[in-house]
């Protein structure tokens, strides 16, 4: 099984990380997409890499950073590329939720993460929050059709449309208590779908309010097989199949 978006670098697995791994493995969680959220988690990704090779890195910066400086800080995040195997672009995209910087100001940091993923040849982490449409928009303006839509939280016509485009939908824990998840992946096709956890963010129902962590995408794969009437064994061959495919990995 494959966590398609994770955040291991964060300091809420700093004291027990050894366990939390132990805890996936056991599981038959076999790699994990370990995504920066700024330059020096960025950084932390590959470096945990050299200690774990199945944790491949994504490198990027969270549009809830301060944009303006994050833009000046995008040849930190070029420099690791030139230095390190890195598996993907991100975390990037639009967060209008909280407007924690300036729309024009994400949408430039948004354009420049594209560019990298363009020049690298890599998939995206895209990250939506209120801001599904501009993204697309974006997207669609730097012509580069190659990642993921992760933590759905979209509509079903959107998604399609987003598929059609060639990206790939991703589903964390907000499945198992989301109605409007379950209706979007019901339709969608199997070949599209990711799963992942967002760990330690949103956790799935029975962890709420607890810090999730990557052996709790079992459940959420486990209900998503049952919504959609498929063995959960080959429902997690689709998955792994989709996640190779997009993120290239042995």
């Amino acid at each position: 099984m494959v966590d398609t978006h994770c955040h291991l670098i964060d300091p809420q697995f700093m004291r027990d990380l050894e366990q939390v791994l132990k805890r996936a493995k056991e599981a038959g969680i076999n790699r994990i997409i370990n995504a920066g959220y700024d330059p020096e988690t960025s950084k932390k990704t590959v470096e945990m890499a050299r200690s774990y090779p199945w944790l491949l890195p994504a490198v990027g910066i969270h549009p809830n950073e301060a944009a303006e400086e994050s833009i000046r800080q995008m040849d930190k995040i070029e420099t690791i590329l030139t230095k390190d195997k890195v598996i993907a672009i991100g975390e990037t995209g639009l967060d209008y939720y909280r407007d924690f910087s300036p729309r024009e100001a994400q949408k430039e940091l948004f354009r420049l993460h594209i560019a990298l993923a363009k020049k690298w040849r890599l998939p995206l982490l895209i990250h939506t929050r209120n801001s599904l449409e501009d993204a697309v928009k974006t997207i669609v303006a730097e012509d580069y059709y190659h990642g993921v839509f992760h933590c759905y939280s979209g509509d079903y016509e959107q998604a399609k449309a987003i598929i059609d485009m060639g990206f790939y939908i991703g589903f964390a824990g907000v499945l198992t208590y989301s109605k409007r998840a379950r209706e979007v992946i019901q339709r969608l096709p199997l070949e599209r779908i990711l799963l992942e956890t967002d760990a330690p963010f949103l956790a799935p129902l029975g962890h709420r309010g607890r810090r999730n962590e990557p052996l709790f995408i079992m459940e959420t794969m486990f209900f998503a097989a049952d919504i959609l009437d498929i063995k959960p064994e080959r429902l997690e061959t689709i998955l792994d199949e989709n996640a190779r495919r997009l993120f290239v990995f042995d």
